[in-house]
């Protein structure tokens, strides 16, 4: 046989200070919440991006090494009659070129190659060679890489 005690409360009302959690806390927790989450998708989005402009250096960077090698293969002999130059300025117009840092002709942004060639010294002779890449940056900043070397004549 069951027993029922009549004096028993059917909801149990606990003491001020531990009811609960209030409007006020819930409000308050779900601010901390979405700030949390606001700056994890914004650390996302800046390593997302500044990826995206690492790579587009390092394309810049191989384009710029290929003219370099264009103007190392020219062919610049002092000791032959007649002297043979080719490493001339005029020879290495301004270029505009493709940075594809995907491989698959998506996300594709073109770029000039400027090629400086200037005389360092007449004895014995050397020449500096200059390669600038500049593009831009989604729509936005200007960026110029740059690689330097010099040269000598063919022996």
């Amino acid at each position: 046989m069951k027993t029922r005690r009549i004096h028993q409360p059917a909801v149990q009302i606990l003491p001020r200070g531990q009811a609960g959690m209030t409007l006020v806390e819930v409000v308050l927790a779900l601010a901390i919440a979405g700030l949390m989450m606001g700056g994890i998708v914004t650390g996302y989005v800046y390593c997302a991006t500044a990826s995206v402009k690492d790579s587009l250096y390092m394309a810049a960077n191989a384009r710029m090494m290929e003219r370099i090698e264009e103007t190392r293969s020219a062919r610049w002999d002092t000791s032959s009659w007649p002297v043979t130059d080719q490493l001339v300025a005029t020879n290495f117009p301004d270029k505009t070129v493709t940075l594809d840092m995907s491989g698959s002709g998506t996300n594709v942004i073109n770029a000039t190659l400027v090629t400086t060639i200037s005389q360092i010294s007449t004895l014995p002779p050397i020449r500096q060679i200059r390669v600038d890449c500049i593009w831009q940056f989604q729509g936005g900043e200007w960026i110029t890489n740059t690689i330097e070397t010099c040269r000598a004549p063919d022996q």
